[in-house]
């Protein structure tokens, strides 16, 4: 096996990777969760879909809500959970309604947990974060945690909304949460409310195909090539210095 052939290999093996590669982590799927019965369904904390037939008419309990896509390596799925003293979902409230409300928890947290089903990976882009109090005053803090096969990837928290340099209310004021292009596996968003209920709508995500194994196994078998042939020729390279 001379060291011509071993390149080809490497090169070869590298190329499929790279190709491969390319058309599995291309592609990212933009979804807009927008908690609406024509888009997804909500389980209801007493059980069953809280769509059907098409949702209630006042607020109702919810313990999670899933949302469906397709992309390029087919279904998938964005999937809510809610724990904390209550979430409802308000058939009136939103931006625009329906949306999600938590009424007022105190010292306890109201946490939304964000993960994306199949054979995806995803990017938090932002969420709306609503409240009706109208004191002025640090009412709602929120904390925002992305996570990649359970590594910390970034964190926005401790931030107040509804400050006494922007106050909220007494109608519902809505401030945006933005994201950034760090791929998670799951995220995490919680909030504390001290006196207002809070609000949250359109949380949005971009949904991108993960890594084949297959894909993967390519590209270091084709790096490894490449390691074996550099290695080669600097070996060769030694041996024509000092004879």
């Amino acid at each position: 096996m001379n060291a011509t052939w071993i390149k080809k290999i490497g090169f070869s093996a590298l190329g499929a990777a790279l190709a491969t590669g390319t058309v599995a982590m291309a592609g990212p799927i933009g979804v807009t969760v927008d908690f609406s019965c024509s888009d997804g369904q909500g389980v209801k904390t007493g059980g069953g879909n809280v769509c059907t037939p098409n949702g209630p008419s006042s607020n109702t309990p919810i313990k999670s809500w899933s949302q469906g896509f397709t992309g390029s390596l087919g279904a998938g799925s964005v999937n809510t959970t809610f724990t904390g003293p209550g979430m409802d979902w308000s058939p009136a409230h939103g931006d625009p309604a329906p949306g999600l409300a938590a009424p007022p928890g105190g010292a306890s947290n109201q946490t939304l947990t964000i993960s994306v089903a199949g054979d995806y990976l995803f990017s938090f882009t932002g969420i709306d974060i609503g409240s009706n109090t109208d004191l002025g005053a640090n009412a709602i803090k929120y904390y925002v945690y992305g996570y990649n096969q359970g590594t910390l990837v970034f964190e926005d928290a401790d931030v107040y909304i509804c400050t006494s340099a922007n106050p909220c209310g007494p109608g519902i004021t809505w401030y945006w949460v933005a994201g950034n292009s760090d791929l998670l596996t799951q995220l995490v968003i919680t909030t504390e409310d001290i006196s207002g209920t809070t609000y949250y709508d359109n949380l949005e995500v971009e949904a991108v195909p993960a890594p084949e194994p297959g894909s993967l196994f390519l590209l270091g078998t084709g790096l490894l090539g490449l390691a074996f042939v550099a290695f080669r020729k600097s070996r060769t390279a030694n041996l024509t210095l000092h004879s």
